[in-house]
């Protein structure tokens, strides 16, 4: 999980998400850790500026494939869902819930 101090994360970030999530979603952040450097290097360049709050929250959307992950994107108006996701990073979820349901 060391890498995820090169996106910003701190030790005190890195144990509430260890905390918040199963062993297997755990396991999986550490083995497809390239998987997840991708697809949050993907929102950082997108223009979301506080994908450290997201990753903490919802570290399971990371582990989407890459295509999956920029599918979600794509189905909503750039600065529309940057704008809602600055001020609620919930948004993220709900779209990803979304997008898996329609």
């Amino acid at each position: 999980m060391k890498y995820l101090y090169n996106f910003g994360l701190n030790d005190a970030d890195i144990e509430t998400l260890k905390a918040n999530v199963s062993d297997e979603i755990y396991s999986d952040l550490s083995f497809f850790a390239k998987l997840v450097e991708k697809n949050l290097n993907y929102l950082k360049d997108f223009g979301i500026t506080n994908y450290k709050d997201i990753i903490v929250k919802y570290p399971e959307i990371f582990i989407r494939d890459e295509e999956s992950f920029v599918n979600i994107f794509t189905k909503f108006d750039k600065d529309d869902l940057i704008n809602k996701v600055t001020k609620n990073p919930a948004v993220i979820k709900k779209m990803v819930d979304f997008v898996d349901n329609n």
